[in-house]
């Protein structure tokens, strides 16, 4: 049984290695940031807003991160979230745990590319969601989710095509 979780700010290109990985070896794929989304857009707001929202209201955040602690414990599945790769090591689920990077301009310009706008305004953004996802996550759990010390492998994937990541990653957790 396998349980891969992979972590990492905006734009490093978690998504697209999870769903690579997933095509390869037929594991559950399961993304914390779509349900963030459903969940802001579901009290009609944007990530920015409903990111501010959580910021005084956290039950939101435990929520999520205790849907995805669950599913962690069922194994057998690939995780994407934030906190998730951290969240495993302290309830102690056996997980291999990959914590994907790259750099801001790079990661700004996939972020445009896939959701429009400017770099600038991109980058602001993508800035901003780093720092509140910061500022909730020591409050919460006095975890910050730059530290990469808790990962089994780490992944610049700046100049790195999504399918090397993908190879370093299956090598690393010997799938």
């Amino acid at each position: 049984m396998v349980l891969l979780t992979v972590t990492g700010p905006p734009g490093s290109g978690k998504s697209t290695a999870c769903r690579t990985i997933k095509e390869r070896t037929g594991l559950p794929y399961i993304y914390a940031g779509q349900i963030f989304r459903d969940q802001a857009s579901g009290q009609g707001l944007t990530l920015d807003e409903f990111g501010s929202l959580c910021e005084k209201y956290p039950n939101f955040d435990v929520e999520l991160d205790n849907r995805m602690l669950e599913l962690a414990k069922k194994g057998n599945a690939i995780l994407e979230g934030r906190m998730i790769g951290a969240l495993c090591l302290r309830e102690r689920i056996p997980a291999y745990k990959v914590y994907i990077d790259a750099d801001i301009d790079m990661r700004a310009a996939r972020v445009m590319e896939r959701e429009g706008g400017d770099m600038a305004s991109v980058r602001h953004d993508i800035e901003g969601r780093e720092r509140s996802e910061r500022s909730r996550y020591m409050d919460l759990y006095g975890i910050d989710p730059r530290d990469r010390m808790i990962y089994d492998l780490w992944v610049d994937s700046t100049y790195l095509t999504p399918d090397e990541v993908v190879e370093l990653i299956l090598k690393g957790a010997g799938i």
